[in-house]
């Protein structure tokens, strides 16, 4: 016990000297930029998806928001709805890259400092890297998305149409929390393997990645019950009409603060157990 007191320690006395919450709070910043055309670009992929009608792709996200924002909810919705979706794809495809890009470029800044290793790669080289991650990360998000809340209408359309994975489908679908977990693990060691411009093993980015899923999603749990339950009206009171965004760069300020903690953790493991 003494000795993983000791570890966490010596973690987070590297994690503070690497300064890692001001990293944090640059990915914070570029992707709260980039939140209103990602949120546009990720509506009109799903809604692209031809098993959902209009009627319940709007009274499902419609339902996801808090009550004070159903009637603005309703509008972006009703007018997503009418334009056409590889005209809406185009434009905020490329705005959305570019600012997420920029956030993702500012991952791989503070993990090189993780590894005290600059950043030797073209910045041209380096941003079309993180662009990609970019695209890797919108599709964990419709994945993630398409199993955990459209998982029974993908099931009946998948059933419906090719009878013979009904079984195989039925089975993804009924562990569908474990596989959305899954993907989150794999996209933690991607971004831990891959985005850094240094050579990294893959087996030894797995610690900070389970920590990172863990963390984001029990974090994620306790911040939704002490907005709903404690501090929702506080923060109303307080910021008025920019609660959700004050909130929304809170949450994720904090989940950068786990990711790069998580690559601290990776890095503690690197120098305690892989050494040849």
């Amino acid at each position: 016990m003494f000795g993983l007191i000791v570890a966490v320690k010596q973690v987070y006395d590297k994690y503070a000297e690497d300064e890692m919450t001001v990293y944090a709070a640059q990915v914070s910043f570029f992707i709260i930029l980039s939140v209103v055309p990602f949120i546009m670009l990720l509506l009109t992929a799903v809604q692209m998806i031809p098993s959902i009608s209009n009627a319940q792709f709007m009274e499902l996200i419609v339902g996801l928001v808090p009550v004070d924002y159903k009637s603005l909810a309703f509008r972006v919705v009703n007018d997503l709805s009418l334009k056409s979706p590889a005209t809406m794809i185009s434009v905020t495809a490329i705005t959305a890259l570019w600012s997420a890009g920029r956030g993702m470029f500012s991952v791989a800044r503070g993990l090189n400092r993780v590894h005290g290793h600059g950043e030797k790669r073209w910045y041209v080289v380096g941003r079309l890297i993180c662009s990609g991650y970019t695209i890797v990360f919108i599709l964990v998000c419709i994945l993630s998305l398409g199993l955990l809340v459209f998982g029974n209408m993908i099931q009946a359309f998948m059933v419906n149409r090719f009878p013979i994975v009904a079984d195989v489908v039925t089975h993804i679908i009924n562990f569908r929390a474990l596989w959305a977990l899954m993907i989150l693990i794999m996209f933690f060691l991607g971004i831990y393997t891959f985005v850094p411009d240094k050579k990294l093993k893959l087996r030894e980015q797995i610690p900070g990645a389970v920590f990172s899923t863990v963390g984001w999603m029990a974090f994620s749990f306790a911040f939704s019950l002490y907005f709903n339950h404690i501090g929702g009206k506080n923060y109303s009171y307080m910021y008025g009409s920019l609660t959700a965004i004050v909130l929304l760069l809170l949450w994720l300020y904090m989940c950068m603060c786990i990711l790069f903690f998580g690559a601290e953790i990776n890095y503690y493991w690197k120098e305690l157990f892989g050494r040849e």
